[in-house]
C-alpha cells in the first residue's frame, strides 16, 4: 500500500510530520512544491501539471490532499485519470465557504503552534503568485471536478471546537450532487490544520479509510 500526500498554499510537507509518524507503517511520498513551480503558477493546474509530471507514472492505492492538495488530488484524477482506491480531502473548500470554516487554528492552538505555523506561512509566502492565492479564496467552484468522478471521495473537516454545531454542512455552501459525492468526516478540536492541532485523530482516520475500516454508506 502507497499513499500520496500533497499540502496546500503556503505551506510545506513539514504540516505532516506527526501524522506522518502515526501513519510510519504505511508507505508514502510527501510532496514539496519546488519554489520555482509555485513562483510561476497562475493557478491551481499549473501545480498539478508539475505533480503529475514528477509522480504520475508512480502507482499510489489512495492519496490525500490538504486545501490547494485537495484541488490537486482532484484534478489528478479528473484531468489525468490517475487511479486511487481512496481519495481524501482535508479541509479542502470546493467552493467558498461560510465564515465557520474561515479560521486557521482554534485560539488554544494559535498560543501553542502559531508562531511555528506563522513563520511557515511567512517564508513560503513570496513563492506563490496572488493570481493562484486569489483562484482559492473567491469566486472558485471545483466541484466540476469531483462531479466527473466516478467514485465517491472522503472530505475530512475541522469541527472548530464545536462538535455539534447545526449547520456545519450548510457552511460548506456545497450543492446536493457534490454533496452527495463525498462522505464528510470531522476531526474534534481542530480547524485548518487538523494534522497539526489533532494529528492522531486525522491519522487515525485516514488508517481507517486506507485499511478499509471506515467505508462510505
Amino acid at each position: 500500500m502507497k499513499g500520496l500526500f500533497l499540502h496546500g498554499v503556503n505551506c510545506t510537507s513539514s504540516i505532516w510530520s506527526q501524522v506522518r509518524e502515526y501513519l510510519a507503517g504505511i508507505d508514502a511520498d510527501y510532496v514539496e512544491y519546488p519554489h520555482a513551480v509555485t513562483a510561476v503558477a497562475n493557478c491551481v493546474s499549473d501545480v498539478t501539471n508539475w505533480v503529475f509530471g514528477e509522480f504520475g507514472s508512480s502507482h499510489y492505492d489512495f492519496v490525500v490532499g490538504h486545501s490547494m492538495g485537495g484541488i490537486i488530488a482532484l484534478e489528478l484524477v479528473a484531468r489525468f485519470n490517475l487511479e486511487f482506491r481512496q481519495i481524501i480531502l482535508v479541509d479542502c473548500s470546493l467552493k467558498p465557504a461560510n465564515r465557520f470554516y474561515r479560521n486557521l487554528m482554534t485560539e488554544k492552538h494559535m498560543e501553542e503552534y502559531g508562531g511555528t505555523v506563522m513563520q511557515m506561512i511567512q517564508e513560503e509566502t513570496p513563492y506563490y503568485q496572488d493570481g493562484l492565492k486569489q483562484s482559492l479564496k473567491e469566486g472558485f467552484d471545483y466541484t466540476q471536478y469531483l462531479k466527473a468522478l466516478n467514485q465517491n471521495v472522503y472530505a475530512i473537516y475541522g469541527d472548530r471546537g464545536q462538535k455539534n454545531y447545526p449547520g456545519r454542512v450548510d457552511d460548506l455552501c456545497l450543492d446536493e450532487e457534490t454533496l452527495g459525492k463525498i462522505k464528510l468526516l470531522f476531526v474534534e478540536n481542530s480547524c485548518h490544520l487538523p494534522m497539526i492541532e489533532n494529528p492522531s485523530a486525522l491519522a487515525g482516520m485516514i488508517s481507517d479509510i486506507v485499511h478499509g475500516r471506515l467505508v462510505l454508506e
